[in-house]
């Protein structure tokens, strides 16, 4: 395939962008060859589910059941999305594992919804998709919520539900979120059915640790049985001039991602639970060497932005 025609086949989301930097294999599967991946994780179910039932407490649902609300979410990742002919890969009976979600759900919303810097805050705009050209070419996806605080800033947050907590430390250099930050200022959000507008600077961008309202569930050096486990909030700021930086960041990733090769990202980690891993080339990798050697260049350049 031609630059060209890998840039007209690959759909240019968030996710594209985010599977790209973590494995360019694993981009090349899913978002060019348009594989499916063998299975789902339980933790990526789960995951989604949280983000719809906020997105419902936000809509109106605050003194909603939160155990109903998330079943409902649960049973629609489940069986009903359009992910839902990936199976799961449960670790033991289905039965208990789900019982278990549920649980954790509960006792993270329930947190969630008792803070009144999340009850008090004015949700702009919630799981709303947007669309921005950059270089001429279109990027699409999904922003979890965009809100104004009680002390009138206005930010864009990206709930997470990992087990590990993300990096401050590299959180300027998110790509993904400075992606969210563009979007609000150079591009559209769809509200209503109809595409606006914003021109929206944010005062920060930032991502909401879901995890962070989990209680311990013993005594730990400083903490008490109940207590939560941090600050979910973890934030950076972009400036006009990081985005005008960003494009030019997105034009050197775009000249990468069309390579006429790929490679597995074998240091990242990840691949013991990749659900690629049935196509990866990773355990027998035939790439000359003059490639692997770019591929490693590059590999390196890619792990230090």
């Amino acid at each position: 395939m031609t630059k060209q025609e890998i840039l007209d086949t690959i759909e240019l989301r968030q996710s594209t962008l985010k599977t790209w930097l973590s494995c360019p294999l694993m981009y090349k599967y899913r978002h060019i060859d348009k594989l499916d991946p063998a299975f789902r994780y339980p933790g990526t179910v789960h995951g989604s589910a949280l983000h719809l039932v906020l997105s419902w407490l936000h809509a109106g649902e605050w003194k909603g059941d939160l155990r109903a609300l998330y079943t409902k979410a649960l049973n629609y990742y489940l069986y009903a999305s359009e992910e839902e002919h990936i199976p799961v890969r449960w670790k033991g009976e289905i039965g208990k594992e789900i019982e278990a979600l549920k649980t954790n759900a509960v006792e993270i919303l329930e947190n969630y919804r008792s803070k009144a810097y999340n009850r008090d805050a004015l949700v702009l705009f919630s799981e709303v998709q947007f669309r921005v050209k950059i270089l001429g070419y279109l990027f699409t996806g999904t922003i979890d919520q965009v809100r104004k605080n009680q002390d009138g800033t206005i930010e864009l947050l990206d709930f997470k539900s990992s087990k590990m907590r993300p990096s401050q430390y590299a959180l300027p250099n998110d790509l993904q979120l400075t992606l969210y930050a563009y979007a609000c200022k150079f591009g559209e959000l769809l509200v209503d059915g109809i595409w606006v507008r914003p021109n929206m600077l944010l005062d920060s961008v930032g991502i909401y640790f879901l995890r962070a309202h989990e209680v311990y569930k013993r005594k730990v050096p400083g903490k008490e049985v109940g207590d939560e486990k941090g600050d979910p909030f973890m934030r950076t700021i972009k400036t006009i001039q990081d985005l005008r930086a960003f494009r030019r960041e997105i034009r050197s990733q775009l000249s990468a991602m069309v390579k006429p090769w790929y490679y597995p990202n074998t240091a990242s980690g990840a691949c013991s639970y990749c659900s690629y891993t049935a196509h990866c080339i990773s355990r027998n990798d035939n790439l000359p060497t003059d490639q692997a050697e770019e591929a490693q260049e590059l590999l390196a350049e890619l792990n230090m932005a």
